[in-house]
């Protein structure tokens, strides 16, 4: 069932996704902000689910990749997220149809947002892992065979580039040596893949899954319950212990 995502929810999300996160894939703050941005200029974002995409659809993912902290001094903007997407449309000589996150945990849930709102596409209610993780080639559409490549990177000083590779750790590690050259931080987009291969490789309901659990912390607080409760029964988890944390 389709959904409509409008900037009061990106909270929410950006919270879901900081947990699913586990610690890694960065703080959404910056990027939520880029999501915000998009969808106050070009209006809210169909959330459709896998089931919805046509057969024939061509489905992209979107990301950032390398250090979110370069982020806080090297801003991201829209014309950088969106120009891997119009790069690679133009690479496979057909329209992008639909945008879907790499990875849901961290920085990467609220970009695919902000390229769907500016491009005017509709976000896929899926991911490619159901949490985070350090590298492109890590996603369960590498375990269903689809490729990475070619993926389409692009920095803020409008550099644009597009890899063909033998495989999906290739795309990974020159991606990187890119990345690294760049700035640090570009963005991606890749894993071209049908309706077809998207239901069947990436993982269903992921971002209604972190809206979902980004506000139930909210009430919780609100409530002046205890979020870390609330998060462990949204998620069927186990609280091992608890305690403070007294350096970082």
């Amino acid at each position: 069932m389709s959904w409509t995502l409008t900037a009061d929810a990106i909270g929410d999300l950006s919270r879901g996704a900081t947990v699913l996160g586990t610690g890694g894939g960065g703080d959404p703050y910056i990027d939520s902000l880029l999501a915000k941005q998009a969808l106050a200029e070009h209006g809210p974002v169909t959330v459709v689910g896998l089931d919805e995409v046509p057969d024939d659809a061509l489905v992209l993912t979107v990301a950032m990749m390398g250090a979110p902290t370069v982020m806080v001094e090297k801003l991201p903007s829209l014309d950088e997220v969106i120009a891997p997407v119009a790069a690679l449309g133009t690479y496979l000589g057909r329209p992008v149809t639909h945008v879907a996150c790499a990875e849901v945990g961290g920085v990467n849930s609220t970009i695919p947002v902000a390229a769907a709102a500016a491009l005017g596409l509709p976000l896929i209610d899926a991911d490619g892992m159901g949490r985070a993780f350090p590298e492109l080639q890590m996603v369960l559409p590498t375990l269903y065979g689809v490729t990475a490549s070619p993926l389409a990177f692009a920095d803020e000083k409008g550099n644009v580039g597009v890899l063909q590779t033998v495989d999906n750790n290739w795309t990974e590690r020159i991606a990187r040596v890119a990345c690294v050259e760049m700035g640090c931080s570009i963005m991606i987009s890749g894993f071209p893949m049908t309706g077809t291969v998207a239901r069947e490789a990436l993982v269903p309901g992921s971002l209604a899954h972190c809206v979902a659990i980004g506000s139930g912390i909210a009430e919780a607080r609100t409530a002046k319950a205890d979020p870390v409760a609330a998060t462990v029964a949204l998620l069927g988890g186990r609280e091992f212990f608890g305690g403070k944390v007294v350096d970082v």
